[in-house]
């Protein structure tokens, strides 16, 4: 039978940590199984709690579970709800904070500029 540890993750986006964990697993016959560490960043594909993305996506490690007993009880639980774990692809070595830091500020002012966009489409629509 497949060895596996249970990543508990949050993802990082250009607004930064989400605020939900999510759970990922990786196999033993990835090299990523000795190596994951809590607080890397790895890559996995993207999900909300109604939905699987093909997106990639970064995740930072909060914890891994290996207990032969929690994983187990983990990969049952997935089985019985038929939502899986997402895999860990690799570790993303690479990982900059002052570029993530770079990316959120130009997410917020993408953000106060759809907000602005909005407004006078909205201020156009009302006077047609």
């Amino acid at each position: 039978m497949m060895q596996y540890k249970i990543i508990r993750g949050y993802y990082l986006t250009g607004l930064g940590q989400e605020n939900l964990a999510y759970y990922f697993k990786v196999s033993e016959d990835q090299p990523e199984f000795k190596t994951v560490q809590t607080g890397d960043v790895v890559v996995s594909f993207y999900q909300t709690n109604e939905a699987l993305s093909y997106l990639p996506a970064l995740v930072r490690v909060d914890g891994i579970i290996s207990t032969e007993n929690q994983v187990k009880a983990y990969v049952e639980a997935e089985r019985k709800d038929g939502f899986p774990m997402l895999p860990i692809v690799e570790i993303y070595q690479h990982f900059d904070p002052l570029l993530f830091k770079k990316v959120m500020e130009n997410c917020q002012k993408m953000h106060e500029e759809i907000k602005i966009l909005a407004r006078q489409t909205r201020q156009k629509g009302g006077n047609q």
